[in-house]
């Protein structure tokens, strides 16, 4: 077994479109910065966002779940920029406009360690969403860069949404605009995925050894046999997966890590976090990908948390908690 053995534990237990304006460079290179500017919280005071929260689908998202998440003084801090900063980036890829946004500390005084983020949904429901970008100053607070895209085609990057290979250099790039930045550690990077963003980062993760550690929540691993398979194949697959009418089966093969796991870098520690109650993304995904690892002897750990959902924001500290210690030890120090 590796040194990182193992680990199943059983626990009993808004969305904003990034806009960005900016001058281009005459830079053409993929990975250059083309626009900055300063992010500006979308909500005037706390009591606003949370009042936008009470309107919310989902119990669970709405105003008492964030006040527990996010309190007033939180909000405050991350809110007034002094300690936190902020940015809007649009960076190319394929010589396409991505918008993203970064967040790291005012003050660095040394390299910090880089952590990527790959958001959930495709095309129209392929987001990063307000509650994301909080999570990305707590972070920042705990002396990370964090960084994250919406994917060609989606919240008004240019291009069409493309779940493949686009979407997969849109991530590659996003991390070699990040590992240039001078406050960067480019030796230290962690990728975030959630939903599509895991199932994205695995396959990143079978094209290059540079990420240091990986977070996976809710990550689909099978695409053939997903329960979604015929609602996908009517609403989804035939707009952003290419050459899909000619060939489903291969097509959803090249994005379903379940059949190619020996093509995941050796060097890169995997963290799987599924709810059990999952009703978008069944969590056999990654107990399945866990033994395909398992079996190859490559570092993983894998958490299942008994009634989560798919997002999980009901167990959003524990969430936090195995993050954050994840992240910890292999960005923040030498390795296990």
């Amino acid at each position: 077994m590796s040194s990182c053995l193992p680990r199943i534990v059983v626990m009993i237990a808004v969305t904003f479109v990034l806009t960005i304006s900016g001058v281009q460079s005459a830079s053409a290179e993929d990975g250059a910065i083309v626009s900055r500017k300063a992010y500006d919280f979308p909500f005037a005071t706390y009591g606003e966002w949370l009042a936008f929260s009470d309107g919310a689908p989902d119990p669970a998202w709405r105003a008492a779940q964030m006040k527990r998440l996010v309190p007033r003084q939180t909000y405050d801090r991350y809110a007034n920029g002094q300690s936190i900063q902020a940015k809007r980036i649009e960076y190319l890829s394929d010589g396409l406009r991505i918008k993203s946004i970064l967040v790291r500390p005012t003050k660095v005084t040394k390299p910090l360690p880089v952590i990527l983020f790959a958001h959930g949904g495709v095309a129209q429901w392929g987001k990063i969403t307000f509650f994301d970008i909080l999570e990305f100053h707590r972070l920042a607070e705990q002396g990370y860069i964090v960084v994250a895209s919406t994917f060609r085609g989606e919240g008004g990057s240019e291009g069409k949404p493309n779940l493949g290979v686009g979407d997969q250099a849109d991530l590659l790039n996003l991390m070699k605009m990040a590992r240039g930045l001078p406050e960067a550690d480019a030796e230290k990077i962690g990728l975030w995925g959630f939903s599509r963003g895991g199932g994205l980062g695995y396959r990143v993760l079978a094209v290059t050894d540079a990420i240091d550690a990986a977070f996976f929540i809710g990550a689909r691993a099978d695409h053939l046999n997903s329960k979604r398979r015929a609602e996908f194949d009517k609403f989804v697959y035939p707009d952003v997966v290419e050459s899909y009418a000619a060939d489903k089966e291969t097509a959803l093969n090249a994005l379903s890590p379940l059949y190619w796991p020996e093509k995941l870098s050796v060097k890169t520690p995997i963290f799987l976090l599924h709810g059990t109650a999952d009703q978008r993304v069944e969590a056999w995904n990654s107990i399945a990908m866990a033994r395909k690892l398992d079996a190859l002897d490559r570092p993983y750990e894998l958490l299942l948390i008994n009634g989560g959902s798919h997002s999980l924001i009901e167990h959003q500290f524990r969430v936090r908690q195995e993050m954050d210690r994840w992240f910890a030890k292999y960005l923040k120090s030498e390795g296990p």
